[in-house]
């Protein structure tokens, strides 16, 4: 079994799931490959959360106890702006082109094989983070947008170089995570890091001296020690 990079942040998953065996099984599995797994048995239980959670995935079953999957997905779907993926042991294709139709990124039929899941998953990653970085980018009063190079704080321009721009998106796409050395070197420069370029860090460096020097309050990179930074805006309320 071959575990994700550790230079990757990690991806917090959401699964519905009401077989707790399969839950049990899926969660392991997802967990060893370097996710973090969330595991709840009712859709009622992850639409309380959502104040609360923010996930990258969501895997539902379709037939739950209470509201099932097909019926819980618009609130879903617009309570956690991620791929959703149904997992059902109903095979008739009805209800495939149904769940679909709906709106899901994928469809995968029990009984699940491991492998084949975690390909999907990383299929559904790949598009998710595709069509994000083509988007603007909002985070609260915060907008990027990637195709002019400008960040605005309400109607304010904060001005950025090129390379302090394409550093900020980074951190930006990943808000709220730990983001390694070297995982930020292969984004930003699109090639394995070899352990002894440090040019990386000077550019962290110069973005936040710019970013002290905007003064905004929340708008920070904090450096978590043996793990990498960690990029957040939270204004103050009020």
């Amino acid at each position: 079994m071959t575990s994700a990079p550790m230079s990757e942040p990690q991806l917090q998953i959401l699964l519905i799931e009401d077989d707790q065996p399969l839950a049990d099984l899926v969660c392991t599995y997802l967990t060893q490959e370097g996710y973090k797994l969330i595991h709840l048995d009712n859709a009622e239980d992850a639409l309380i959360r959502q104040d609360t959670d923010d996930f990258d995935l969501i895997i539902c079953d379709v037939m739950l106890p209470g509201q099932d999957g097909f019926s819980s997905y618009p609130q879903l779907a617009a309570s956690y702006p991620c791929p959703i993926i149904f997992l059902t042991a109903l095979d008739n294709h009805a209800d495939q082109i149904r769940g679909l139709n709906l709106g899901a990124c994928d469809y995968l039929l029990k009984p699940v094989v491991p492998p084949l899941l975690l390909a999907r998953i990383k299929a559904n990653l790949r598009k998710q983070q595709s069509s994000s970085s083509r988007s603007k980018l909002k985070l609260h009063d915060l907008f990027l947008d990637p195709n002019l190079q400008q960040v605005n704080l309400g109607d304010e321009a904060l001005s950025f170089t090129t390379k302090e721009f394409s550093l900020l998106w980074i951190f930006a796409l990943h808000a709220g995570k730990v983001l390694s050395r070297e995982f930020l070197f292969e984004q930003l420069v699109g090639r394995e890091y070899d352990g002894l370029d440090r040019a990386i860090d000077l550019k962290i460096s110069r973005l936040r001296k710019r970013l002290d020097e905007l003064n905004v309050p929340g708008l920070a990179i904090t450096t978590i020690h043996g793990k990498g930074y960690l990029f957040n805006y939270l204004p103050k309320k009020g």
